[in-house]
């Protein structure tokens, strides 16, 4: 009789073996991805048959993921806290731009609610404001990602694009920050002026080059006449870097019609103390977004 009438709670103990089982995370609210579930690699997503990603809450350990200066700066705590809270998503490094907010204000909303406190000054008096926005305007945007569909042409070849992924970012974003660094160095450094003019080309010769890379990362192949498709990141590199001006024209211009499909987040705002209404850019860094509840 005792074992008919057992809870939910104590039927999960045992088969986890844990008393608490039943008091672990669930999840809190099922998303579907912007990019559809496309662009992923092999293996790096499990795609529910619904369509619907659960998210479940963040927990102690991804708490303190988070707040680590060094895994937030190389990007792992990122990664870890995506695929800890939505186990469908297998490699987090693969996860294409266009989701990467979207899966970020997911994993809040299913940890603190959907309200965030948010700071904004005014334009016109510089007054400090704080509100309290609702994050699920951002998950209602609708992004348009038909760009990606289409190809571009030059002369006989076909150039196809992809969302960069946020391992690509990720790296870019370094890259930039080291050769940032470096130019600081220089400019407080005690060296002739020569040698600091070579230092100074060296780096800016590295920013070209990490620049050709963020251009070549947003094309999945270039097909040549024949149908030969060239998807090698070496090879489109190397063809973007030595092609016609023309090339990075095209590409360019298609990247802005690409960027035009995905919506700004700004958030419209009056200010209490001199009546001015204006719209202000939402960013975050993922130390104070993940920081604390409203």
């Amino acid at each position: 009789m005792q074992e008919m009438l057992q809870s939910p709670q104590t039927q999960q103990t045992s088969q986890s073996g844990n008393p608490l089982a039943a008091y672990m995370r669930t999840p809190q609210i099922y998303i579907k991805l912007p990019s559809g579930g496309k662009y992923y690699p092999e293996g790096a997503l499990e795609m529910p048959a619904s369509g619907e990603l659960p998210v479940l809450p963040m927990s102690t350990r991804d708490e303190l993921i988070i707040k680590t200066p060094d895994a937030l700066i190389n990007g792992q705590s990122t990664v870890d806290v995506i695929e800890h809270c939505i186990p469908a998503i297998k490699d987090a490094w693969q996860v294409p731009l266009i989701d990467l907010d979207y899966l970020l204000i997911s994993i809040r909303i299913a940890s603190y609610g959907e309200n965030m406190d948010f700071t904004s000054k005014c334009p016109k008096c510089e007054e400090l404001n704080e509100y309290e926005i609702d994050l699920r305007v951002f998950l209602d945007q609708t992004i348009d990602i038909s760009a990606y569909e289409d190809s571009i042409q030059y002369k006989d070849l076909k150039i196809k694009f992809r969302p960069q992924n946020y391992r690509t970012l990720n790296m870019n974003n370094q890259e930039v920050f080291e050769q940032q660094r470096l130019f600081n160095i220089l400019n407080d450094a005690e060296m002739d002026s020569e040698e600091k003019e070579n230092r100074y080309n060296e780096v800016f010769k590295r920013l070209t080059q990490i620049n050709v890379k963020q251009i070549g990362s947003m094309i999945e192949y270039i097909e040549t006449p024949d149908g030969t498709r060239v998807e090698q990141r070496a090879f489109i590199d190397e063809f973007i870097e030595n092609a016609d001006r023309k090339v990075f024209d095209a590409v360019e211009k298609h990247s802005q019609r690409i960027a035009q499909g995905i919506p700004e987040k700004r958030l419209p705002a009056n200010c209490p103390d001199c009546q001015h209404s204006y719209s202000t850019p939402f960013t975050f860094d993922y130390a104070n977004f993940f920081g604390t509840a409203s």
